[in-house]
């Protein structure tokens, strides 16, 4: 059996699609309006993200200069424990060597 589409029926369907189509361009208009808020955002973002990068590049120039620093300072620590391990190596040859002569004069 066939219905039939009367006067009121077309007019109550119509008007659904009425309905859809005007929620369809609320929801076009508020997408426009996303995507323009998005292109006046997009230089700060760009802005923000050019800041952070130089941020972290000007951090890494500082730390590499640090471990830089760090590592002079453990070379020259290693040097003065190797000449003061030299030095301590001998000052304990001369008091051996002191020993002996006091334990041959006693003798």
């Amino acid at each position: 059996m066939t219905e039939r589409w009367t006067d009121e029926r077309l007019d109550r369907f119509a008007n659904k699609i009425d309905e859809q189509a005007e929620r369809i361009n609320t929801l076009i208009e508020n997408i426009g309006q996303l995507v323009q808020s998005l292109y006046l955002e997009f230089p700060n973002i760009k802005a923000e993200i050019n800041s952070i990068s130089e941020e972290a590049r000007e951090t890494r120039e500082v730390l590499s200069q640090l471990v830089k620093e760090s590592n002079d300072r453990m070379t020259r620590i290693e040097h003065t424990l190797d000449r003061q391990t030299a030095i301590a190596d001998k000052q304990a040859d001369s008091v051996r060597q002191l020993i002996e002569m006091l334990n041959r004069k006693q003798a």
